[in-house]
């Protein structure tokens, strides 16, 4: 069992923060996640990480690459019978160069055999006194032994893979327009970052989730405003998700150029 702590240098591209061997995994629980990319990976035994509420078994040989500050918790299937080894990682480049998507996670179910003897086969010359440009480059050469496995499992097409997740998203909206929605709630749903979300949301339809939101809640208040007329602006913008009628009067207005009353009025 080892478990070595770098110095960091944040001037670099790449940096090692720890790494561990041969390591008998305890319980975590971690509700405002890591400050950097985890890597967890398996080498006996089984544990169950947790994210999103979604279970993820690692088996022998499986890993995972948590990205920062993602909420998760794992432990052991059976107590004390879980080992595994893992890096922390970050530094500017990390992203960019892990082509991750944002994503809150990775899962490696079939890591090939130079990925799974990494940090076994170099882990033992990492010290407290390494090199950080050393261990910048040993971080890079992580990196690419996790793209090559990202495409080994399939994981480097992102359009068609998030195809269901981006129509999940826009069916939850269509059917909840009605209700508060925020962004977080939508990335927890979705499993991907808030910022990955919205820019794989618009390249699908064209507007951010709670873009398509507003528009929807708009076209679905036009309805009303002409069936119903007996409804007042008030109970229009409740039914139609809006949290004020002042809200939903600047917005309908902004969209077209009349107020809900003028609208109702030339119908």
């Amino acid at each position: 069992m080892r478990v070595v702590f770098t110095q960091i240098n944040n001037r670099l591209p790449l940096f090692l923060e720890s790494i561990g061997a041969d390591w008998q995994q305890e319980d975590v629980q971690r509700p405002t996640g890591y400050r950097y990319y985890h890597w967890l990976q398996t080498t006996s035994g089984q544990g169950i990480v947790t994210i999103n509420d979604q279970a993820i078994l690692l088996n022998r040989g499986t890993g995972i690459l948590i990205n920062p500050h993602v909420p998760h918790q794992y432990q052991s299937v059976q107590p004390n019978q879980w080992r595994t080894e893992y890096l922390t990682f970050g530094g500017r480049n990390a992203s960019d160069l892990l082509d991750s998507q944002q994503l809150n996670y990775q899962l490696f179910n079939k890591n090939n055999l130079t990925l799974q003897k990494f940090i076994e086969k170099n882990g033992s010359a990492v010290t407290l006194t390494s090199d950080p440009n050393e261990l910048s480059i040993f971080i890079y050469r992580f990196i690419l032994l996790l793209n090559q496995a990202r495409q080994e499992n399939g994981l480097l097409n992102p359009r068609q893979h998030n195809l269901p997740i981006l129509a999940d998203i826009k069916q939850f909206l269509d059917r909840r327009y009605e209700q508060a929605i925020s962004n977080e709630q939508l990335a927890a749903r979705s499993g991907f970052t808030t910022q990955h979300l919205n820019r794989q949301f618009k390249q699908r339809y064209h507007a951010t989730p709670l873009q398509y939101l507003t528009d929807l809640r708009l076209r679905k208040a036009q309805v009303l405003l002409i069936s119903q007329p007996e409804l007042s602006i008030e109970q229009v913008a409740i039914q139609t998700g809006f949290n004020s009628s002042s809200y939903f009067i600047a917005q309908f207005h902004r969209q077209t150029q009349l107020t809900p009353r003028q609208f109702r009025q030339l119908h």
